[in-house]
């Protein structure tokens, strides 16, 4: 594996202990499930962005937008200066992401990482609605 790549998982909340250890409750595993529009008090975006020593990352801003909003929501995370540790060549930096009170409508959330060379698209998640849907005609 080389180049960079990034990923991100989606979480109801993430605890993080004194030794740095991530703790994540509620993970989703698929799509989000809503019964309709909804307002969720918090939901939690963990990216994970790796990258070769040889080719480092000197910025670096986590995004995330929601379905039905216009603006998406960035987070500038720290990614340097690391130091070299003999032996390894990649770097792995994870970084929660999150977002309160946040209005859930049906669609994609989109999640990057933009970084001093381009972008990486994460993927993201769906949210799914279980309220009937009229049929077409």
């Amino acid at each position: 594996m080389s180049g960079r790549q990034a990923s991100v998982f989606v979480c109801d909340d993430l605890l993080i202990s004194l030794t740095g250890k991530f703790n994540a409750l509620g993970i989703y595993t698929g799509d989000i499930v809503i019964p309709n529009e909804i307002t969720a008090h918090q939901i939690v975006f963990v990216f994970q962005i790796e990258f070769d020593i040889d080719d480092p990352m000197s910025s670096a801003v986590l995004e995330v937008k929601f379905p039905g909003e216009e603006n998406p929501r960035q987070l500038a995370v720290p990614v340097g200066p690391l130091t070299p540790v003999e032996g390894r060549s990649r770097w792995i930096i994870r970084w929660p992401f999150p977002v309160q009170m946040v209005h859930l409508r049906p669609g994609r959330i989109s999640t990057k990482v933009i970084h001093d060379k381009g972008e990486i698209d994460t993927t993201g998640i769906w949210i799914v609605s279980l309220a009937p849907q009229s049929s077409l005609q």
